[in-house]
């Protein structure tokens, strides 16, 4: 296994470069040292934020570790680095007292691809490591390493050069030194992806860039983890850990020196705005997701927002003699991520699930009864006057959203935006053997027969569908052709004309990566128009096919040690990704750490406000801020 050499060879360039941003005094220039790989990125930023090329000077330095080791003795303005800083190192930065913020600003990204007619769509890392690992050279002969029944299709690796950075990606992480010796060494990437096209059970290792997805010459390959689930390479499946060939391009910047220094504060904004994107594919690398770009912004306006590990966030403590108990109330569809948040608490304390109804949930909490209400979705000002008459402050935080989709036949333009109500007519259960055609869901449709493909009466998404229909969730009809996998009913619809089926917004995307044909996304109308399901309208609240979950705390209840406890179990990363995995279109796993942050806010603001709650000391209220109860940045 060859490790990264940051300053190396032809990676030795621009290792530690001063910039002058050319847009403040002429004699503030910006001190950069670190990753090669990284200052390769700066170097094009630099140019395309208009700095003159005589502002540049490449000097010498010795890679990541060196640059961090410079910057957190406050020799540098910006260190570069293609790794996170190590709890060393952030230790040795505060020694120091050097405040800095972390900016992931790209990543180089490695495919593997195949011939069209590769028997593999996902290859789990372990075999990816039998067919590329040194030992395997002219042993590893034939596509058996993937499937035993493909010993018939002969393997060939088609390989870079041991100086390209793909190479060494990968080298990093596979078993022994170097890749097999058989393999064919290519000069370019094009023409790596000329010799998979004309040769079956090649496999090939190549930058990736987005215009692979639509190479049919080629089979991007999914990559397959520990526990088993496949993913493409890309920006976001890199940034949620769950695509491991890649290197991230990371930037700390001394936020003192960015405070008084208008040059870096100005190359800085440029670097991580989406403005700069061009030029960072144009120097080779990927840019960040649009979450990034986010996070990024909101890192460089406010040094608290910093994602990254130091701070009070690493001073919460778990006691290890937790007792007493929680009262939970409200809406039962946010039930599973909240048990799933008490289950390593249940042997110290008593975790009290009453799902009596979102109105009787907020009359609980608005009582001192209970310490969270579970909502579907954020609770109104003036259905909380009974907690402001109480005197009981609340906070809303929320976890997402969950929706159905309705995907029908391309051709069918009829169904490219169905009502409410007619959603209703289609998929009630008493339009069993009454609403057989379209033109018995409205007039205006044709007479084509109903087609659809459901799922069982009790799963969520059913729910979803047909809660506009009345206060009760009727039954959904019987008489349609179920099948749980998502790809099996996209399939289906978009082979039948007057196909119509329903599945969650994330089992539409994995329809989506598959590239099914002859399917549209059907839009909904619940009487102010055509709404389309994307992120933007499932979150906002706009297509109604949806069903969000809320929490309503107590912020009396937020100065207990168990509740604290409980939501910082809640906001763990495994937690938070099973949330996602639920169906729930939540904030990225990349902004815990400032969740958590902001909860620990609340946590030091609830025992200031009720520093003797367990003795029952009547709280502080003079200080309460008028709108505490709707004040809504917790989530």
């Amino acid at each position: 296994m060859v490790r990264i050499g940051l300053c190396a060879g032809i990676l030795s360039l621009f290792c530690f470069i001063s910039i002058g941003v050319g847009l403040a005094q002429a004699h503030e220039l910006v001190s950069v040292g670190g990753s090669g790989i990284v200052n390769a990125v700066i170097e094009e930023l630099v140019r395309a934020s208009g700095t003159s090329s005589a502002d540049v000077i490449g000097l010498n330095s010795s890679g990541t570790a060196r640059g961090i080791e410079q910057f957190c003795a406050g020799e540098l303005d910006v260190a570069t680095a293609s790794r996170k800083m190590t709890s060393d190192e952030r230790a040795s930065c505060e020694a120091e007292q050097i405040a800095h913020s972390e900016f992931l600003i790209g990543h180089h990204i490695v495919a593997f691809v195949a011939h069209p007619e590769a028997p593999a769509q996902c290859l789990q890392f372990g075999s990816l490591q039998d067919a590329l690992k040194p030992t395997a050279s002219n042993v590893v002969s034939d596509w058996s390493f993937y499937r035993e029944n493909d010993a018939d299709l002969p393997l060939s690796a088609v390989l870079p050069g041991e100086n390209e950075l793909t190479y060494v990606i990968v080298d990093s992480m596979v078993a022994g030194d170097g890749f097999r010796l058989d393999g064919q060494h290519y000069e370019a990437p094009s023409e790596a992806i000329s010799i998979v096209a004309d040769r079956p059970g090649t496999l090939a290792l190549v930058p990736w860039h987005d215009q692979l997805e639509h190479n049919e010459s080629i089979k991007l390959l999914e990559i397959g983890g520990d526990l088993g689930a496949c993913s493409l390479p890309s920006a976001e499946n890199v940034e949620s850990e769950s695509y491991p060939f890649a290197l991230s391009l990371y930037v700390y910047v001394n936020r003192a020196r960015l405070d008084s220094n208008d040059r870096l504060s100005e190359f800085m904004q440029y670097s991580i705005s989406e403005a700069s994107a061009a030029v960072i594919e144009a120097a080779g690398a990927i840019p960040p997701s649009s979450t990034i770009y986010d996070l990024n912004a909101k890192v460089l306006a406010d040094a608290d927002a910093e994602p990254g590990y130091s701070g009070d966030v690493d001073h919460f403590q778990i006691p290890i003699d937790l007792s007493g108990e929680i009262h939970i109330v409200g809406a039962a569809n946010a039930h599973q991520v909240l048990s799933r948040a008490g289950e390593d608490l249940s042997e110290q304390l008593n975790i009290d699930f009453r799902y009596a109804g979102i109105a009787a949930g907020i009359s609980s909490l608005c009582e001192g009864e209970a310490d969270i209400a579970a909502l579907e979705s954020p609770a109104e000002a003036d259905t909380l006057t009974e907690c402001a008459t109480n005197g009981v402050v609340t906070i809303p935080v929320n976890l997402g959203a969950q929706a159905t989709v309705l995907v029908g036949n391309a051709a069918d333009e009829y169904s490219a935006c169905l009502t409410t109500d007619q959603i209703n007519t289609i998929w009630r259960a008493d339009s069993t053997g009454l609403v057989e055609s379209w033109t018995d869901v409205a007039d205006a449709f044709p007479d084509q027969p109903l087609t659809l493909f459901g799922l069982s009466s009790l799963d969520t998404y059913t729910d979803i569908l047909l809660q506009t229909a009345g206060e009760t969730i009727p039954p959904v009809r019987r008489d349609t052709e179920k099948d749980f996998a998502p790809l099996y009913r996209a399939a289906a619809v978009g082979n039948v004309s007057g196909g119509l089926t329903y599945m969650s917004w994330h089992d539409y995307q994995t329809v989506l990566e598959n590239e099914q044909a002859n399917i549209q996304l059907v839009a909904v109308d619940s009487g102010s128009g055509c709404v389309e399901p994307n992120r933007g309208t499932i979150e906002g609240g706009m297509y109604s096919l949806s069903r969000r979950a809320n929490l309503l705390i107590s912020e009396a209840s937020l100065a207990d040690i168990n509740i604290q406890v409980f939501l910082w179990n809640l906001f763990d990363e495994d937690n938070w990704t099973a949330l996602q995995h639920d169906g729930f279109l939540s904030a990225s796993v990349l902004e815990l750490p400032i969740m958590r942050r902001e909860i620990m806010r609340r946590y030091a603001d609830a025992e200031s406000r009720y520093p003797s709650i367990e003795d029952n000391t009547e709280p502080d209220n003079e200080n309460e801020p008028a709108d505490a109860d709707v004040d809504d940045s917790a989530g």
